[in-house]
């Protein structure tokens, strides 16, 4: 059989002759999302890319202000990375546990039983950075231009979702100083950890 492959983005296409004309289904992740018939292959490869792209719309638009997608796609997110390490599992649990969702670095670092708040910023960014990638989501930078890989999974609570760069490097700013910050778990965040079993 003549089945030909080919990445799209993040989907992969597997196309094949199938009773007199040809099939293509995408996949993200070993998960089927959208499929197409059509005469030919290069039809075919039209029509699916076509639907992948409608995919990739609708999700973009349920995106809230700040950029990050709907729970199912945090939830598809945390299906894909499969196992995690039992320290990011643990600082995912408190997170979900605290009041408003609201956690500091330091309690993150005693949820996971490492040494101090610097090991838990960089383990959740390192988690958050794993997501975004899967989720397509580009978190907000640092005024060195760095990513601030913890914004795909927590916010700054008092963040303005209009200039959420601007706000959140302030926000960040005042809290290094005083050794408190405190993120607030996303909501798609936290339903998607609840759909989970967290």
């Amino acid at each position: 059989m003549d089945v030909r492959t080919e990445q799209y983005g993040r989907y992969e296409i597997k196309s094949a002759p199938l009773k007199g004309e040809w099939a293509a289904n995408a996949f993200r992740n070993k998960k089927k999302v959208a499929e197409a018939r059509a005469v030919s292959f290069d039809e075919v490869l039209i029509r699916v890319k076509a639907r992948l792209d409608q995919l990739d719309a609708t999700e973009l638009s349920s995106r809230d202000k700040e950029g990050a997608p709907s729970a199912s796609a945090y939830l598809d997110a945390f299906i894909a990375l499969g196992k995690i390490p039992e320290g990011y599992e643990a600082m995912l649990r408190a997170h979900l546990q605290a009041p408003d969702h609201l956690i500091s670095a330091t309690q993150l670092a005693e949820a996971a039983g490492y040494e101090n708040y610097n090991a838990a910023n960089l383990h959740y960014g390192l988690l958050g950075k794993r997501i975004g990638d899967e989720i397509g989501f580009i978190p907000p930078r640092r005024v060195d231009g760095s990513e601030i890989w913890t914004c795909v999974l927590a916010r700054a609570p008092d963040v303005g979702t209009d200039f959420p760069e601007t706000s959140l490097a302030e926000a960040l700013d005042r809290a290094v100083d005083a050794g408190h910050f405190e993120w607030q778990l996303r909501p798609q965040v936290a339903e998607a950890l609840r759909a989970l079993g967290y």
